[in-house]
């Protein structure tokens, strides 16, 4: 699979290629909160829900980490959201490994893959984290 390497924390994620439409630097008044904790972001006239992957996935911080400003647009089902990343790694290709298989289903991601230095990153599920993002926006 053609891939995207996105940074959160000191974790590394994995999104297809096929679902990502742009990333771009945020600006804080670009986006708007609404609700307890829903964020929407405002992207060439067209608001779309922001989804945190720091949150989604519970990414622990050290004291001198902040949260990032860079949006990776990621569309499925006909819909869009923005995910909130600390920083882009660049674009690889991967062989893509099957959690539920050898481990259990688990929500938000599709799969997993071994990087090049070892490491393992996840391979997000778009569909579900757009889906996500619908009943949050």
């Amino acid at each position: 699979m053609d891939g995207m390497s996105v940074g959160v924390g000191s974790e590394v994620y994995m999104l297809p290629l096929s679902s990502v439409v742009e990333s771009f630097k945020v600006k804080s008044e670009a986006v708007n909160t609404i609700g307890h904790d829903a964020s929407l972001v405002r992207v060439r006239e067209e608001y779309m829900p922001v989804i945190e992957l720091e949150k989604v996935f519970s990414v622990p911080r050290g004291q001198d980490q902040e949260s990032g400003d860079i949006m990776v647009v990621i569309e499925a089902e006909g819909r869009r959201v923005a995910l909130l990343v600390d920083e882009l790694l660049g674009q690889q290709q991967v062989v893509v490994k099957n959690l539920e298989t050898n481990y259990r289903k688990v929500r938000n991601v599709s799969g997993a893959t071994i990087l090049g230095d070892g490491k393992v990153a996840l391979i997000l599920d778009t569909v579900a984290l757009v889906r996500r993002g619908a009943l949050a926006g």
